[in-house]
């Protein structure tokens, strides 16, 4: 059994860290096997991961940790060890993947909060027509494994002051995406952006396609 921020991880087919081998479902390339469609999702997926990869290995580490020391400063961010620490507590959260120069950033603010939110990204795993989705775009931050996320930095709501309304904590979720060069962030959907940044941030991430997959 491994100990990651203090969560206990199951030994899982494929391993804890994301690999070209894992990104897949088995049963999604089983069924793949058998139809001509399913098979030019498939390559189409796996191109689309391998372009991500070898763009993340063009980015400055420098750079990257100089945007995210900027950021967590500026809004108050703080890192955690153990999510234990934030058991029960609600806010907002940035997962590091330091390997890819990649960050996510997420909202809790149902159920068990941050300690549990974090944990589920890690054990969801896409079928083959998510990670089709789209034309283009980064990969999904529920396709990285346990390991992948090598730092956490909360935002807690001690106070219980954190919106009721699940639509406004979204919002301002988008507002600290906004923040936060594409390049360099796993957040892709434009739906929680507000209005005031949403040409802006959508501009970005054409240009972030476009060096990925020129």
């Amino acid at each position: 059994m491994t100990i990651h921020f203090g969560r206990k991880l199951k030994n899982i087919e494929g391993g804890l860290k994301l690999t070209a081998d894992n990104y897949v479902r088995m049963s999604d390339i089983d069924n793949a096997n058998s139809s001509e469609e399913l098979k030019l999702k498939l390559e189409k997926v796996m191109t689309r991961f391998d372009l991500n990869m070898k763009y993340f290995k063009t980015l400055s580490r420098e750079k990257f940790n100089e945007e995210l020391n900027k950021f967590v400063a500026s809004n108050k961010f703080y890192e955690i060890k153990d999510l234990n620490s934030v058991a029960g507590i609600y806010g907002h959260y940035v997962m590091v993947l330091d390997e890819y120069c990649q960050v996510y950033i997420g909202t809790a603010s149902r159920n068990d909060g941050i300690k549990e939110r974090i944990p589920q990204h890690w054990s969801e795993k896409k079928p083959l027509a998510r990670l089709d989705a789209g034309e283009w775009g980064s990969l999904h931050i529920d396709s990285f494994r346990a390991k992948d996320t090598t730092r956490i930095f909360v935002w807690r709501d001690d106070e219980c002051t954190f919106f009721e309304d699940y639509t406004l904590n979204e919002l301002w979720e988008g507002r600290l995406v906004a923040q936060f060069p594409i390049d360099y962030c796993l957040n892709s959907v434009m739906g929680n952006i507000p209005k005031e940044f949403f040409f802006e941030r959508l501009k970005d991430r054409d240009l972030r396609d476009s060096k990925v997959y020129q």
